[in-house]
């Protein structure tokens, strides 16, 4: 997800206006040329945060307008292009989810990591962004005591972007900022993922659902593991997932994922809520040829 300084603060001064603004006063306020400020608006009206009413524009009705528009209002006096701009928020979505060192924060952007330094120099500063050391690496994380807002906005855009890609019959299971993770009743023109994929490794499923993955690509069996533990709300489709790691265990045994210590400790008998038994997992092993 990019931002640009511009589009920043295009939407830092519609959400400041007490009402909708008419693109001249828009234009002479941040110096553009009325082009390039029309490229502007319809850029962030793609990303779901500005809309067109008659000949004024204003912040969108939707809940990524709505994150920002709170998110203004808690931090007004911050510098938010250096909060926001150019690949901030995808590097924010990944802190959002846990502690993350720069070199996992570069594998999962592809941002590079001196440009990921830059940012977390400016979040640290501001705040928005906490660092502690572990061993011998940093690892940085979301500040959510002084800015809550942030991953409310985050999550928002994420999804909203998410949700124009996926089919309109679908339900979305997750957006991983590039790319977004979904089922449906019916076939669609994109990859297989998740339970759907299962087949291709041994573990034939006669599933319901399709699960799916755009933008259309080549997956690798780690993709399709952690697109299955995203995907796995029923103690069922966890059964599934454990399955599948007994029979692929060397290529994913390095899985990091919330869920797969729970996977491990059902595996050393423990029964946890919402989970197989080992019992379970047992009876479904010799019908894929699985030792345990």
């Amino acid at each position: 997800m990019w931002l640009s300084e511009s589009e920043i603060e295009t939407l830092v001064l519609i959400a400041g206006a007490e009402r909708a603004l008419h693109p001249a006063d828009l234009s002479l306020a941040l110096s553009l040329r009325p082009e390039t400020l029309s490229r502007i608006v319809t850029s962030l009206a793609n990303k779901g945060l500005l809309e067109r009413k008659d000949r004024e524009i204003a912040l969108a009705r939707t809940p990524a307008a709505e994150a920002f528009k709170r998110l203004y209002f808690a931090h007004r006096a911050s510098p938010f292009s250096l909060l926001l701009a150019d690949r901030r928020i995808d590097l924010l979505s990944r802190i959002k989810s846990g502690q993350k060192s720069v070199q996992v924060l570069e594998k999962e952007t592809a941002i590079p990591k001196k440009t990921i330094y830059r940012y977390l120099k400016s979040l640290l500063r501001l705040g928005a962004v906490k660092r502690t050391k572990k061993d011998r690496a940093y690892l940085y994380s979301l500040n959510k005591i002084f800015w809550p807002e942030i991953e409310d906005f985050v999550a928002a855009i994420l999804e909203y972007q998410a949700l124009r890609i996926v089919p309109s019959e679908a339900l979305l299971i997750k957006s991983y900022g590039d790319s977004v993770l979904f089922k449906s009743i019916r076939p669609q023109d994109a990859t297989p993922t998740s339970f759907s994929a299962y087949e291709d490794y041994g573990i034939e499923l006669f599933l319901r659902d399709n699960y799916y993955t755009l933008p259309k690509r080549e997956l690798s069996i780690q993709e399709i593991f952690i697109h299955s533990l995203d995907s796995a709300w029923e103690a069922s489709q966890k059964l599934f997932c454990v399955l599948f790691y007994l029979k692929n265990r060397d290529k994913l045994e390095r899985i990091d994922h919330p869920m797969m210590k729970d996977l491990k400790a059902v595996l050393q008998g423990d029964r946890l809520r919402g989970y197989p038994t080992l019992e379970d997992i047992e009876d479904r092993t010799d019908l894929y040829e699985i030792k345990l």
